[in-house]
């Protein structure tokens, strides 16, 4: 509430308002205003007073006005939006400010101004707000800006269409950066996965290339593994069920899904992944693949293994890892961390010590190698 204190400027504070070329002067005055005004001890028409000494200052010729008034009203929804506006559309130093901060500014102001502005001060500022608008989003995506691309798919606070998620995947398919950043969004529409998988590999040999200076054949021998990493960090944003399935079904009509990455993906964890794949390798419904999977007994994971076609010689090394995977549902530890891959070896030689299983030393040597830190 308003005080009896409230009107704070002396006639020394009108006079260095109206005649003091002093820019060090005028600063002054505005500190002395705006604390008073943010913390709400104007009464009205006092406020108006010190609104309108905002907008005289706005356009002040001195640089450093414009950027101690920006700084001094950003976090402060009450000031009127044209004095908001006016800062927002300044230079750099006093925009960004409460282009990071301001609530004043609607989505169709920061919209506006994207749409008008090439300055990546601006759009990277807007990027980094604590909440960021699909339609706001949406808008930063057409710049095309790769800075501004990764910005905003690193802000947790931004939410981000579908249809531009996708747009950054088509737009960005050579650009490394981009690409792992796209990486890291929590749910990702499964077009998005899919061509993340069928093209991050070439950007991943392009950046081997120059920093390993390797020549196009051996980049490419590496960024073949690279596809098979890519694809099992793709996993651990925990895809839903039906998008795991509709995943596994578009990697074997490429001929991707191979025994390899399957495997791979149980020694990380990856159950959902690794039942997908037998119930596609099998030809038979996720549904009753499931249950076959999580039959105790020997006769329903014997039954679907044998008609998937995996390495029968693989299968009772296979069965110890899947139960251990499947015992540690629930663990504390983040499946793919150094810590799960370190629990998930012990239970499997725990479960393999009294018995010679084939192929068992190549799977724990499997989890440990497909750890990732921490």
């Amino acid at each position: 509430m308003p005080t009896q204190n409230a009107v704070i400027l002396t006639p020394i504070d009108v006079q260095n308002l109206l005649h003091d070329d002093s820019s060090d002067s005028r600063a002054a005055v505005l500190d002395k205003i705006s604390v008073h005004y943010n913390d709400d001890k104007f009464a009205g028409r006092e406020r108006d007073i010190a609104e309108q000494i905002f907008r005289m200052l706005m356009k002040d010729v001195a640089l450093r006005v414009r950027e101690t008034l920006a700084d001094r009203i950003k976090d402060n929804p009450a000031v009127p939006r044209d004095i908001v506006l006016s800062l927002a559309n300044d230079v750099d130093t006093v925009a960004l400010p409460v282009l990071v901060r301001s609530t004043v500014l609607s989505d169709a102001d920061l919209v506006n101004i994207v749409e008008k502005s090439h300055d990546m001060g601006k759009l990277l500022a807007i990027s980094k707000r604590e909440t960021v608008s699909t339609r706001v989003s949406d808008a930063l995506v057409e710049t095309r800006y790769a800075q501004v691309m990764t910005s905003l798919l690193t802000n947790e606070g931004a939410t981000i269409s579908d249809r531009s998620l996708e747009k950054i995947a088509e737009d960005f398919q050579h650009d490394a950066g981009v690409i792992e950043s796209l990486m890291q969004q929590p749910k990702l529409p499964i077009a998005v996965v899919e061509r993340i998988i069928g093209q991050a590999s070439e950007a991943v040999a392009a950046e081997l290339r120059s920093k390993y200076k390797l020549n196009e054949s051996d980049a490419k021998h590496d960024s073949g593994a690279a596809r098979e990493h890519f694809m099992l960090r793709l996993l651990e944003g925990h895809l839903s069920a039906e998008d795991t399935r509709v995943l596994v079904a578009q990697m074997a009509v490429e001929d991707r899904l191979t025994p390899s990455i399957v495997m791979t993906a149980l020694c990380r964890g990856q159950l959902l992944f690794f039942t997908c794949a037998l119930a596609q390798f099998s030809g038979i419904p996720l549904v009753n693949a499931m249950r076959l999977v999580a039959d105790r007994g020997e006769l329903g994971f014997h039954g679907i293994y044998q008609k998937s076609g995996l390495p029968e010689s693989m299968q009772d090394a296979i069965r110890l890892l899947l139960r251990a995977v499947q015992d540690m549902e629930g663990d504390s530890s983040i499946p793919g961390s150094m810590l799960y891959a370190n629990r998930l070896a012990e239970r499997v030689i725990m479960a393999g010590e009294h018995h010679q299983v084939e192929y068992l030393p190549y799977f724990i040597a499997l989890i440990r190698q497909n750890a990732q830190r921490p």
